[in-house]
């Protein structure tokens, strides 16, 4: 019987990693995104739902949510990383004996559209959590004393550049995850011939889906659509 050290190094259970920890993370998303899409509601809405998140659990709530976050990005990066690794380490040995397989630009794109979006994920906390860059939209309060995410969005992504760089950050995502969900249920064992056809056209719907709902808000914010 293998050691659990051995286990959690072999290929197949880091195959098992990045699957699981990158459908939690694709759940996050959505829920995140449910939670953006309420800036077209208004101000009492969005500052509502805003101030509901920290104070879930009387304060503990969001941050039982971040470390987990945490812990699943950290594990999918270090899986991702391991995996592409030992993929180039083999790639000249398959070369050296068959053709290599067609394959799609989204897979062949996956650590780099991974590594894209840990650039803008610390980009993203810096802006909307921290408050390390443009701070001069961090400090609002509304009128109920509550910190004005509303404002703080809006007056971010009148801000032409910012909305280019979340927009383009969206594309990345939906490319990386037209690719990964297939691939994270493939690897789970789901490969039913009934439901296979179904997976692979799951992973660009809903990639396509989350990074649309996400542009939605900066441009409609710089169209002036909304907090116009």
């Amino acid at each position: 019987m293998r050691s659990f050290g051995e286990v959690w190094k072999s290929t197949v259970f880091q195959k098992w990693i990045m699957a699981v920890t990158g459908i939690l993370l694709v759940l996050f998303l959505v829920g995140h995104l449910s939670g953006n899409l309420l800036i077209f509601l208004g101000p009492e809405a969005m500052n509502s739902y805003a101030l509901g998140l920290k104070e879930l659990l009387h304060g503990a709530g969001i941050w039982i949510a971040r470390i987990g976050l945490l812990v699943m990005f950290f594990l999918h990066i270090r899986a991702g990383i391991i995996l592409s690794a030992r993929n180039r380490a083999s790639k000249g040995i398959r070369n050296a004996k068959t053709e290599p397989r067609a394959s799609s630009v989204a897979s062949r794109s996956m650590i780099y559209t991974g590594l894209l979006i840990v650039v803008y994920v610390l980009y993203h906390l810096a802006h909307f959590t921290w408050g390390a860059v443009h701070a001069e939209y961090y400090s609002y309060i509304d009128a109920a004393g509550r910190h004005d995410v509303y404002r703080m969005v809006v007056e971010s992504f009148q801000q032409p550049t910012i909305v280019v760089a979340y927009v383009v950050a969206m594309i990345v995502t939906g490319l990386h995850l037209n690719h990964a969900i297939a691939s994270a249920f493939q690897t789970l064992g789901v490969t039913h011939p009934r439901f296979s056809p179904i997976i692979r056209s799951v992973g660009p719907l809903v990639g396509a889906g989350l990074a649309l709902g996400f542009m939605a808000v900066p441009v409609a914010i710089l169209l002036g659509l909304v907090g116009g």
